[in-house]
């Protein structure tokens, strides 16, 4: 069985716009037992935010919105501050992966894309060990039909990173 996988904006003010994944019609991060606006969940390398140029006059925001989607389509090797080859999804405010992150191996196939072992990684990460006090809940799999998740990404390049 394939899941519906969407990209939605779920808060925006003059300053950001958050989004997060929808999976069959519920917020991933629901899904996943945490809050999209916890300081330990709320990067997400989707998210449009202003930047002060002032302060950080080379860092452009689109190209790692674009960077990100190209590692979600499976175009880009996936990469964190852990060297695991694992898809993060969800990470520290600081932006830092140490702070541990929400997580996943990404497998592209013919017709689908899948993700598996979705959860909690840090520096003694191993899939299925338990993960004390974190409240997370590890998804096993979830499966999309690739062509309506590549456009799902396309759909999200067009009208936020031109």
């Amino acid at each position: 069985m394939k899941n519906h996988f969407e990209i939605r904006e779920i808060k925006k003010d003059d300053k950001r716009i958050n989004f997060d994944f929808f999976i069959d019609g519920k917020a991933l991060s629901k899904s996943l037992n945490i809050s999209r606006f916890d300081l330990a969940y709320c990067d997400f390398d989707l998210d449009i935010i202003e930047i002060d140029i002032a302060k950080f006059p080379k860092y452009d925001r689109t190209k790692v919105n674009k960077n990100a989607v190209a590692q979600f389509l499976g175009n880009n090797e996936p990469c964190n501050q852990f060297d695991t080859n694992r898809m993060v999804l969800y990470r520290c405010h600081c932006g830092s992966d140490y702070c541990g992150v929400i997580s996943f191996n990404l497998v592209k196939q013919d017709d689908v894309i899948v993700w598996k072992e979705i959860t909690y990684e840090d520096d003694d990460f191993e899939y299925g060990k338990e993960i004390e006090n974190s409240g997370i809940k590890p998804i096993t799999e979830l499966k999309f039909a690739r062509r309506e998740y590549e456009l799902e990404f396309e759909n999200y390049l067009k009208k936020y990173c031109v």
